[in-house]
């Protein structure tokens, strides 16, 4: 039992670390020690039960014929790998809810209520909405433009964006901003957690 391939348990809660990591990784800014630390607490138990496995199966030599499920977790952990290093969990995200975040984006004036419930535009839960001033006080809303406030349903994550037609974001020390496409940018703000 112990030297055979990993079974489906096992091969589900690889995946669904797997999942929580490609979840995470689906907002414009990540939080990359939350995601090592699940990672390194959770995954990496996995990989010493699949060495300890493949090891006594190996000293037995029932390794052969089964060896695409051996390989199978690694293969799991490499695609994990592939896609963050190209970011697809974000840009896959972000493309299919970019034009619903445009029509929502246009909406968006001084006088839209912000005590808004969240709502589902695309694939993020948008819970306040407002037009972008900069810091300047007493500034002047730019005309189009549109800060976007997310809340994620599985965890706690820093989940903004800004439409900004004219000029880029001004950066300030709590508020970072990463240019996605266009006229639109990933917003950090002051993260109270």
């Amino acid at each position: 039992m112990i030297s055979k391939p990993p079974g489906w348990l096992y091969l589900t809660a690889l995946s669904a670390i797997a999942c929580v990591i490609l979840y995470w990784a689906s907002v414009p800014h990540w939080y990359a020690i939350e995601m090592v630390l699940v990672a390194f607490f959770f995954g990496l138990p996995l990989y010493v039960i699949w060495l300890v496995r493949f090891g006594l199966a190996a000293s037995r030599g029932a390794v052969d014929g089964r060896v695409g499920r051996w390989v199978l977790p690694w293969v799991i952990a490499a695609g994990v790998v592939a896609a963050l290093v190209v970011d697809a969990p974000f840009w896959l995200r972000f493309t299919i809810s970019k034009p619903s975040m445009e029509a929502y984006a246009q909406t968006v004036t001084r006088q839209t209520n912000r005590d808004l419930t969240c709502q589902w535009v695309g694939l993020y839960r948008i819970c306040d909405a407002f037009p972008y001033s900069g810091l300047e006080k007493n500034a002047e809303d730019v005309p189009g433009s549109a800060c976007l406030i997310g809340k994620e349903w599985a965890f706690y994550s820093n989940t903004n964006f800004v439409l900004l037609p004219k000029g880029e974001p001004e950066e300030t020390a709590d508020d970072t901003y990463r240019h996605l496409t266009g006229h639109w940018y990933g917003w950090r703000g002051w993260d109270p957690l």
